[in-house]
């Protein structure tokens, strides 16, 4: 009884969530696939309450519980790592949670197959899904765990890493606990709905206070000139001394918590100076600002003329050089490339 009371309460907060999302939806890839995640746990619940009223409630359920692991993968690289982009084949991947059952499921239906032969080729998809799921939820934990540790939003990394743990948890007892162990315990249902209702409770509590950006991005705060950074302070002045002087960002595996060291400010301090003073919303976006700026400067001086670029963005503290790339297009809106010709001839 309780776990059904719970269980209404949550889908009903899902649709308020929908309904007050819907209409920031437009152009923004986060919002619209934390919509979909959404609207997959609304058909899991329904699934769960009412799969034995009719055939069609069953395919709800059984449609949007596949699907939410794929989908929550593409939200986690969405919503928590900032201005990804889905490419195709993410889509397709996340959409395979999904396809490998219903294949099996259109085989049981529509083909005329020897039991002792469906039972083994459901049991080959069952551990391949299992394997798949498993994957892409470690993975989207890894993206969050990380885009969390470098966010420089404090009130957003508090309800980031609430979001992080309850899905991990509510996941867990999904796949895990039901589908694996296949614990038959009463509590698990309360549990799982007592989770989904307070996750999207505290969801909507941020959306009523008209606090959107503490999960997505709706606007870019990227800081673009150092001239207009304000050293009010002495610990602002230290940071850009850091940076300009010490050239810090060159480091390689260098995180807010060693700068922080470095400095003698504590993280917190640390923070809220490179965000409310300086403008930037999380860690990676303050260092790749110096470091394509010192990528841009070389590009177009003689003495790098011939140097690649790809030495040129590792030497600045880039790890890769498609991550640079993206930077750099992203600041400059052309390739380093085009970017080194088109100065070069100027």
């Amino acid at each position: 009884m309780l776990a059904t009371f719970f269980s209404h309460f949550a889908f009903a907060q899902i649709f308020l969530c929908v309904l007050i999302l819907l209409k920031h939806y437009k152009n923004n890839q986060p919002i619209q696939l934390f919509i979909l995640l959404m609207l997959s746990g609304a058909g899991y619940i329904i699934g769960e309450l009412y799969t034995y009223v009719s055939t069609p409630i069953f395919y709800i359920g059984f449609i949007a519980g596949n699907a939410l692991p794929g989908v929550f993968w593409l939200t986690a690289q969405s919503v928590f790592a900032d201005n990804t982009q889905i490419k195709k084949w993410q889509y397709w991947l996340a959409a395979s949670t999904l396809l490998l059952p219903l294949t099996v499921k259109l085989i049981q239906l529509g083909f005329d197959v020897e039991l002792r032969n469906y039972v083994s080729l459901a049991l080959v998809y069952f551990y391949l899904q299992l394997i798949l799921e498993l994957s892409l939820i470690a993975h989207a934990f890894y993206v969050a765990i990380l885009s969390w540790r470098d966010d420089l939003i404090q009130e957003r990394r508090y309800i980031r890493g609430g979001v992080i743990s309850v899905s991990a948890i509510y996941i867990f007892l999904i796949i895990i606990v039901e589908q694996i162990l296949k614990l038959n315990w009463s509590g698990i249902d309360i549990l799982k709905s007592l989770l989904m209702a307070g996750l999207v409770t505290t969801i909507n509590y941020f959306l009523f206070e008209s606090k959107l950006n503490v999960l997505f991005v709706t606007q870019s705060n990227r800081q673009s000139d150092t001239d207009a950074i304000k050293t009010s302070s002495k610990e602002l002045e230290r940071i850009v001394a850091a940076m300009e002087n010490e050239k810090l960002y060159q480091q390689d595996g260098i995180t807010i918590a060693s700068f922080a060291k470095h400095l003698a400010i504590h993280e917190y301090k640390l923070r809220h100076l490179i965000n409310g003073e300086m403008n930037y919303r999380n860690f990676n976006d303050f260092l790749n600002f110096y470091r394509i700026s010192e990528v841009s400067e070389k590009l177009v001086q003689p003495e790098f003329i011939q140097m690649p670029v790809l030495t040129l963005a590792l030497d600045s503290g880039f790890r890769s050089l498609s991550s640079f790339n993206k930077a750099f297009k992203n600041t400059h809106g052309i390739t380093p490339t085009e970017y080194r010709k088109k100065h070069s001839h100027s």
